[in-house]
């Protein structure tokens, strides 16, 4: 494994989850519901993209974080990336996908998301794919000429591996005047993307998935004090839904599901021990990860929000039993 520097991780507040905001479109009124939710949950922090509905989703968020109290706008730290261009047309015409990292493009990427916020400044911008055309040193230099101009205040990248990340660590300590590191590191994590868990836990074994370079990424993030955030973590639903797509939510409806086999009735079972929802057992097994996992919780359902709201405690009352049971049946085979 690489070396890495002993530093603590940030303290934490509020709740551990993040509200993603992918799906907020032009109605702003289901948006609205979904903030409202997610504030009340303790959620304190906002996920975004320039790319999201085609810069729809800044717009919205900015709108309704518009409307809050000022108190509560203050409590808020709002996060977007840049770095991805779509839609670019190729010699045929037909819409290409490329990444981009140059200082030109994140800047302006940055400009023209705080407009479309109508921010003076984001908390956390964070590089949303790897560019290997530029760079890191040229990025965080490009970061920092940002935050100089009060324009963000931290710096996070997304679905990048180990190497990577560390280049980005040891660039921003070489750079940053205040040594100041990487905030996040975004990638999928959850009962249905294991790939980072089983990376580790199945070392040496024909099973071990291919990594890309990420097996290390959750202890590295640990140690080196960067925050570890899952996305997609509820898999849209997998485990959380009865065989004809409805959310189940009184003890006899997750009785009834708990006894229809597969995953799902894992996740309901280990729901009906600890006494909460499905969605709360799905999230826990995360945080019991001892990497500091924040889950990016991308739903709209107000209900299926304020269910999500007791996975710290889940987490906390959640045994290695409980946790292994819903590992083994994702897996769908047991354990080595």
């Amino acid at each position: 494994m690489t070396a890495v520097h002993e530093t603590p991780a940030p303290p934490r507040t509020g709740s551990p989850l993040i509200l993603g905001t992918m799906g907020w479109g032009a109605d702003r009124d289901r948006a609205r519901g979904a903030l409202r939710a997610g504030l009340d949950a303790g959620i304190t922090v906002l996920d975004t993209a320039d790319i999201y509905g085609a810069g729809v989703s800044e717009e919205t968020v900015g709108a309704l974080v518009a409307e809050l109290p000022a108190a509560a706008r203050e409590a808020l730290r709002v996060q977007t990336k840049t770095g991805i261009v779509l839609h670019e047309p190729g010699p045929d015409g037909r819409p290409r996908v490329r990444y981009d990292n140059s200082p030109a493009y994140v800047r302006a990427g940055l400009e023209a998301s705080l407009d479309r916020l109508g921010l003076a400044a984001v908390d956390t911008l964070l590089i949303h794919r790897p560019d290997v055309l530029t760079p890191v040193a040229d990025t965080v230099r490009a970061f920092l000429d940002a935050r100089e101009a009060g324009l963000v205040r931290r710096l996070g990248v997304s679905n990048m591996g180990t190497a990577r990340v560390l280049e980005y660590q040891r660039a921003l300590a070489g750079l940053a005047a205040d040594g100041t590191g990487l905030q996040c590191v975004q990638m999928e994590l959850g009962l249905h993307h294991r790939t980072l868990v089983e990376a580790v836990v199945l070392a040496n074994h024909d099973d071990a998935p291919a990594t890309a370079g990420a097996a290390d990424l959750g202890a590295v993030c640990a140690a080196e004090g960067i925050e570890l955030q899952a996305w997609g973590p509820l898999a849209q639903g997998r485990y959380t839904r009865g065989s004809d797509g409805s959310v189940p939510r009184d003890r006899a409806e997750q009785a009834a599901l708990a006894a229809a086999g597969g995953p799902a009735a894992v996740v309901a079972e280990v729901a009906l021990e600890l006494e909460v929802s499905r969605e709360a057992v799905v999230l826990a097994w995360l945080l019991r990860l001892p990497w500091g996992v924040r889950p990016v919780v991308g739903s709209q359902d107000p209900a299926r929000l304020a269910a999500c709201a007791g996975a710290e405690d889940a987490a906390a009352r959640m045994d290695g039993a409980q946790w292994h049971r819903l590992w083994t049946a994702a897996r769908g085979e047991t354990l080595p």
